[in-house]
């Protein structure tokens, strides 16, 4: 070999050393809070591990600014790579961009449960009788703005025209749109949108669950407040599941508090104020369980911690890193108990 063809070697090795990723780190990942484009790369090393439980989807649809919205199935695969048809779970992150810590359980509970299949007896069943729908970011716009702009941002980044920005994506699925709990002037925090569903990340989510079918629980994270929160928002009357829905919200409240002592309050949405055109009450609606072979949905909106403003008066969107951590493992515990029962008792 001559030295022009080790030259060339070497600078041919370089090259490919550029370009390798390096490796995320999950020991220390929820030491800190993550960009959009770490997120990815999160989900891409776990489905890269675990390939016979994770397929990564590059895109469900497009957010306004036309950012790929990803997602991942998690389920135990067959010796094939196949999927058998089994009951579905949907999990959803940062709906509203500020609500970090909503993100971070996502996360958290997508680790979880990658990790200890085959060691925990309990996640290994789950696995092998569930297939887990998971949306990390939805609001990937508003997200990036909250790194880079404004650290409260909520809405998505639409430009509603005359210095107006932004519509609130839980304000505008198709379900009571604009009938009260939200607001018609595009700079408010609570925006609804010029009609329903009229924002691609709310079309990209409504049209995504409607294409699985099976779906028998879906869960929003948001944060804060530590409420467990079932339908509906935009009615003071029961819902036709109430019962079933209490149970199982007073349930989760009850193993929370059993993991670190965290009080949450299980109550109906409508008791916190009043919402329409949201996502959980999208999720248990009409269209949706239409769209879903008919298949009603046990469906939450979870409020992380904290109960209320950080001591210092610091923002209570704001959560301490230290307590990314333990906030999952309070929410694991109760999300185990979560799937194993709807699966097993789905609505009637």
């Amino acid at each position: 070999m001559t030295a022009l063809d080790l030259q060339f070697q070497s600078n041919s090795d370089l090259k490919k050393k550029k370009h390798q990723k390096k490796r995320v780190d999950f020991e220390n990942w929820f030491n800190n809070y993550h960009e959009h484009a770490e997120i990815k790369d999160f989900y891409l090393q776990l489905a890269d591990d675990y390939p016979n439980l994770i397929t990564y989807i590059p895109s469900i649809g497009k957010t306004v600014e036309g950012r790929d919205i990803f997602a991942i199935k998690l389920t135990a695969k067959e010796e094939d790579g196949s999927v058998r048809e089994k009951p579905q779970i949907w999990w959803q992150g940062l709906q509203h961009a500020r609500e970090w810590a909503g993100g971070s359980t996502v996360q958290y509970l997508s680790h979880h449960l990658s990790t200890n299949y085959g060691k925990n007896d309990n996640i290994t069943a789950i696995l092998r009788d569930t297939e887990f729908i998971i949306v990390p970011i939805m609001n990937i716009d508003g997200y990036d703005y909250t790194w880079t702009r404004n650290r409260l941002w909520r809405k998505n980044r639409r430009s509603n025209g005359m210095g107006a920005w932004g519509v609130d994506l839980n304000r505008n699925w198709d379900d009571h749109f604009a009938e009260g709990g939200s607001s018609g002037f595009p700079w408010s925090e609570t925006y609804h949108g010029p009609h329903a569903a009229s924002e691609p990340e709310v079309q990209a989510m409504q049209d995504f669950f409607g294409q699985q079918k099976r779906i028998v629980g879906a869960i929003d994270f948001h944060c804060y407040s530590q409420l467990v929160l079932r339908p509906e928002g935009w009615t003071t009357a029961p819902s036709p599941h109430e019962k079933e829905h209490k149970y199982v919200g007073d349930k989760i409240v009850s193993i929370i508090k059993g993991v670190h002592g965290k009080k949450y309050i299980s109550e109906p949405s409508v008791a916190l104020y009043k919402t329409t055109g949201a996502g959980s009450d999208w999720f248990y609606g009409e269209k949706a369980t239409e769209a879903n072979n008919g298949q009603r949905v046990y469906s939450y909106t979870i409020e992380l911690r904290p109960s209320d403003t950080n001591p210092g008066g610091r923002s209570g969107f704001i959560l301490p890193p230290e307590e990314i951590i333990p906030l999952g493992e309070e929410i694991a515990k109760a999300m185990e108990f979560f799937v194993d029962f709807v699966v097993k008792n789905p609505l009637k």
